[in-house]
């Protein structure tokens, strides 16, 4: 861009030069063609600058964050695309994913999103195409392209359209078009196809007409979809694993946290359920302001992905000093017998978590003071205030003993003067 401005500068001055200088012979015809030419060359300079303007203008390089009532993409982004809007149409090229929160999402013919679509929205219209789709809708309409598969949790959809590869669907209703022409031949509505399989979840199995899906239609009633024992079985493994994973992280990485996570609880139990509770809403509130604001995009997407792996993580934050507290109470002090009871309380917390009301309760619970916990021990006027506790006990410990040691002595002194 600065280049072109440097050339289009340049060229003005020739200009202004050329204007300025006397002509003193105008009988030679050949001044004339030169400078017909110059300014051929000089319209050709400018009519390049301006083409490069209007690609620079419908071309964004790298992430685009987007807000407001109603978002409209006429331009290549060669990045994803982060959305919060009222109504969204694209009507371009996404190079990569498209994150989209709206109330309405147009992917219009001209749109393309040659990866993700990640969409939570009411009502969401595709006559583009997409890579692959995944959508929590009311209503999803399919009269483009899917080029691969489709993930959606609706109450409707309706496709009229192609979707590449296997359909996962948790839906009320599907309304699937078939062909049909006028009396010349013309088509009036395309069908609607599926070149994979089609698994879907609902209340009551739906009519799917022959000749739609390549492969095989799965049907699952929500109604009796109850959780197997295996998939109980593999959730107390997936938070077991993770518990276990952030306590060998922080037995490496900050022991000192590790060691004092149950002190936390114990003796700052005010603070952090206070700090568990606005943590969320602060970083909420700035990184929404960021957004509208249109600065620092960055750092307001940057802390999102902050604030959602905090909260994934505190209820292990949470149980591992619990753990912690129950060891300190009971004496244990090796890293195994830790470990043990570590096992023992995640299982006992998870189980807890699985009683209907409470269970949800509970888990709130934990995750707020797992936040709590967690900023508690960042935050450096507590690590200094902790260390001082530290020193402080330390030094009483050490004065105990001198006392000890000197009451040792004297008992000594006066059994050898009593002898």
């Amino acid at each position: 861009m600065l280049k072109n401005k440097l050339k289009i500068i340049t060229l003005l001055i020739v200009i202004i030069l050329t204007l300025m200088i006397p002509i003193v012979r105008a009988e030679d015809n050949e001044a004339d063609g030169q400078s017909t030419q110059e300014q051929s060359v000089i319209e050709g300079a400018e009519e390049q600058a301006t083409q490069s303007a209007v690609n620079q203008a419908n071309y964004k390089q790298g992430d685009v964050y987007l807000t407001g009532d109603e978002v409209t993409i006429d331009y290549i982004i060669d990045g994803n695309l982060f959305v919060i809007a009222n109504t969204v149409n694209i009507n371009s090229q996404i190079g990569g994913d498209a994150f989209i929160i709206a109330n309405n999402v147009f992917i219009n013919e001209g749109g393309y999103i040659f990866s993700n679509l990640f969409t939570l929205s009411n009502i969401v219209n595709i006559n583009g195409v997409v890579y692959d789709l995944y959508a929590c809708s009311n209503s999803v309409n399919i009269n483009g392209y899917i080029y691969r598969d489709v993930r959606a949790t609706t109450d409707n959809l309706t496709l009229s359209g192609t979707i590449g590869r296997n359909a996962y669907l948790s839906v009320d209703n599907i309304q699937i078009s078939t062909a049909s022409t006028d009396e010349e031949g013309n088509t009036l509505t395309s069908q609607g196809s599926i070149y994979g399989d089609l698994n879907y979840e609902a209340r009551q199995e739906i009519s799917i007409p022959d000749g739609i899906v390549t492969g095989s239609i799965n049907y699952t009633s929500s109604s009796s979809s109850a959780p197997s024992i295996q998939t109980y079985i593999l959730s107390l493994g997936r938070f077991l694993v993770t518990v276990l994973i952030i306590w060998l992280l922080c037995l490496w990485l900050a022991p000192k946290f590790l060691n004092r996570s149950g002190d936390i609880i114990s003796k700052k139990l005010p603070s952090t359920i206070g700090f568990g509770i606005l943590t969320p809403i602060i970083l909420l509130i700035i990184s929404a302001v960021l957004l509208l604001l249109g600065i620092a995009s960055t750092i307001a997407g940057l802390g999102l992905v902050i604030l959602f792996t905090v909260c994934m993580i505190s209820s292990s934050i949470f149980v591992i000093a619990f753990n912690n507290l129950i060891c300190k109470k009971l004496n244990i002090e090796k890293s195994i017998g830790r470990f043990g009871v570590l096992i023992i309380t995640a299982t006992i917390l998870w189980l807890i978590a699985l009683i209907p009301v409470i269970g949800g309760a509970i888990s709130i619970i934990t995750s707020i003071l797992g936040i709590g916990i967690l900023i508690n021990g960042i935050l450096p006027s507590n690590r200094n205030k902790d260390f001082s506790e530290d020193k402080s006990e330390k030094t009483k410990e050490k004065v105990e003993k001198a006392k000890k040691v000197k009451s040792v002595d004297k008992d000594k002194k006066s059994k050898k003067e009593s002898k």
